[in-house]
């Protein structure tokens, strides 16, 4: 277990989705990891609650109750108002912190009251705000894929398959830069696989979607498919269905013949994309 304290900072890593009652807004999203997160600010002005924001940690003060979250962690703690102590709540996706602003994923919002019906927010007197997320990448019958940076220079491949399904591939080892914190923890999990060289992979989909646990990587005139569980290993969720609140994470262990400092191309699901991990 202790290996995996790593994979809600992964996640988060890996920035950018008929009631009655009047309606009132619109408030601006954003989509992480094909995950859609509400601001925190704006639901606790229309709310009229008050935010506290601590070092790493926020406070939501509602009429329901303490909310308290933590950047980089999907753990929560909530007090509903009448009860002497929290209880520790699993958010489907980690709270973040960008630029003095909070974002948190949907679910979140059900301990405050607030309803949430695609992009509808229904707020607990009935009245309703939309959350405006930014659109989906065009992906085409073929698909897309692009590299982004998580920040300190470490790339990310991200791959939209037709559909609804995106994968996230990462180095590993790589992402003890973006938070030093997880060294450790990461560092335990290199060490069990030896000469292998671990990819962190995070799927994500916008609804409740089925995903090939497949990726074929090619360097130079060499490629290797990596099929669950050959050469693949379940860090989180499931290698057969992928949803917004269930996303799944696998390892893909390289042998040592890839090199991290040249290009990759990584195939999955009709998509295709090169990616150098190192530089």
């Amino acid at each position: 277990m202790g290996s995996r304290r790593w994979w809600p900072v992964a996640a988060a890593l890996l920035a950018q989705l008929a009631l009655a009652g009047s309606t009132a807004g619109p408030v601006a999203g954003m989509r992480f990891g094909g995950v859609a997160y509400a601001p925190a600010a704006a639901l606790a002005r229309a709310l009229g609650d008050i935010l506290v924001p601590g070092q790493g940690s926020l406070t939501w003060r509602s009429a329901r109750g303490t909310l308290t979250v933590f950047d980089g962690s999907p753990d929560a703690l909530w007090q509903p108002v009448g009860d002497a102590s929290a209880h520790t709540l699993g958010l489907s996706a980690p709270a973040m912190e960008r630029s003095g602003s909070w974002w948190l994923p949907l679910d979140a919002l059900d301990t405050l009251g607030v309803a949430v019906s695609g992009n509808e927010l229904t707020l607990p007197g009935g009245s309703r705000l939309e959350l405006v997320l930014p659109p989906l990448p065009a992906s085409g019958g073929e698909g897309r894929a692009q590299v982004d940076d998580l920040g300190h220079g470490v790339p990310a491949l991200r791959l939209f398959a037709s559909g609804e399904v995106s994968a996230m591939l990462t180095d590993l080892d790589m992402l003890a830069l973006v938070d030093p914190a997880q060294r450790a923890d990461i560092d335990a999990t290199l060490q069990k696989s030896g000469q292998d060289k671990p990819l962190l992979v995070v799927v994500t989909a916008l609804a409740s979607s089925p995903w090939q646990a497949s990726f074929t990587l090619q360097q130079g005139d060499r490629s290797l498919e990596f099929r669950y569980p050959y050469r693949m290993r379940l860090v989180e969720g499931s290698t057969e269905r992928v949803g917004p609140s269930t996303p799944a994470a696998v390892l893909l262990l390289l042998p040592v013949w890839f090199d991290l400092y040249a290009p990759i191309r990584v195939s999955w699901q009709g998509v295709t994309g090169s990616v150098t991990f190192r530089r």
